[in-house]
């Protein structure tokens, strides 16, 4: 244990998997600190020290690992981080530190249960067909890119509001998960939704909607993850800590 006194070990968060994380890694005698990107206004935040905001950049990371003495970044953040994910990275190697990618396992169809995968959010727009009645849960983010498709009949849900101006052709909820089948189906069926477009982001607190879309025969558009090469990675939390200097 004395080998991991004081030693800092920076969460890069935002995930039920950091969350679980952090307690963790502060009970086996490190010291946490969880960075979150501030995009919700009221988070859910973990165990140990907090920080909230950017750091500018893999420039404004290393300064701050070097600065407080930071032995490994965790990374836990979401599978479709893409940036942050790279920055961690970079950033551990030039400050020659660790570097862990702590990420659930994707979804995968059922039995001969067929999805149609689209490389990024672009193609989901382009590859929806008119007229489909389409529940789209994406995050906020890329909800935008949607507003082209006026021939479409749009649910959306996410945790925080779109920044922009709903179009007639949509509806818009506000939620955070977990959600049951039950009200998952609920919702479709209400809804008349014929299309699920969803990202690849695995875990259990969103995977309900896949269970009642299958039980409701909604077509299933997975968008599949980013590919970063190189960098390792592990699928559980239990796992992060035999790769923690002292561990």
């Amino acid at each position: 244990m004395g080998s991991r006194d004081n030693k800092h070990i920076l969460i890069l968060g935002g995930t039920g998997e950091a969350r679980r994380l952090a307690p963790m890694l502060l009970d086996a005698g490190y010291k946490v600190t969880t960075s979150l990107a501030g995009v919700t206004s009221e988070p859910m935040l973990p165990r140990g020290d907090v920080r909230t905001g950017g750091f500018g950049g893999v420039e404004g990371l290393v300064e701050y690992v070097r600065g407080e003495n930071v032995a490994a970044i965790v990374d836990a953040t979401h599978p479709f981080a893409a940036q942050i994910t790279r920055h961690g990275f970079e950033a551990a190697k030039q400050a020659g530190i660790t570097y862990v990618r702590l990420e659930r396992r994707p979804w995968k169809p059922l039995g001969r249960e067929q999805w149609r995968l689209m490389p990024d959010v672009d193609a989901a727009v382009k590859g929806l067909k008119q007229d489909a009645r389409v529940f789209v849960t994406i995050g906020r983010k890329d909800l935008p890119k949607f507003a082209t498709r006026q021939d479409l009949s749009i649910l959306a849900r996410s945790i925080e509001p779109p920044e922009m101006e709903l179009p007639e052709n949509w509806k818009f909820i506000q939620g955070r998960p977990p959600f049951t089948v039950y009200d998952e189906a609920e919702l479709m069926r209400a809804h008349k939704i014929n299309v699920l477009v969803t990202k690849n982001a695995g875990g259990k607190a969103v995977s309900a909607k896949l269970q009642a879309a299958r039980e409701l025969g909604v077509s299933i558009m997975m968008i599949e993850r980013p590919v970063i090469e190189d960098i390792r990675k592990v699928r559980t939390v239990d796992q992060v800590l035999r790769f923690l200097p002292g561990a």
